[in-house]
């Protein structure tokens, strides 16, 4: 896997995921926030949405990709992911399978941040379905 370090508009967009995620944290039903950019360097940042019952989600990352195309925008560079705990203590999230599929299909060549808050980096979201079989 190829690793790419962050430069500073990537830390920036990290934190969008993270201060979206105290802003509109809710225990149970809203832990996971994400942040996504634009090549053009517009950044949307959203919340995921989870009900208590029949565990219907929204994921961050995808609520996020909906803010961008709802402003008109579908030239998706970059996306980053982080889970609040209850006390407040962040981790970055690597995308789910569904959330990598929607991510591809907007630009399979685009960036997810991945490892850890101590030590992100970045990878292609091609490189998180290495076992795609089919070319859309």
């Amino acid at each position: 896997m190829n690793r790419g370090e962050l430069i500073n508009q990537d830390r920036e967009l990290l934190q969008a995921a993270i201060e979206t995620s105290d802003r509109l944290y809710h225990k149970g039903i809203s832990e996971v926030a994400a942040a996504v950019r634009t090549r053009s360097s517009l950044v949307y940042p959203a919340i995921h949405i989870e009900t208590k019952i029949n565990g219907a989600i929204v994921c961050g990352e995808v609520a996020a990709l909906c803010w961008m195309v709802a402003a008109g925008h579908r030239d998706l560079d970059m996306v980053a992911a982080v889970w609040r705990d209850p006390d407040g203590k962040h981790f970055l999230l690597s995308s789910c399978g569904n959330c990598r599929e929607v991510i591809f299909e907007f630009n399979r060549d685009a960036w997810v941040v991945v490892g850890s808050l101590e030590d992100p980096y970045k990878v292609r979201v091609s490189e998180l379905l290495p076992l795609r079989t089919w070319d859309s």
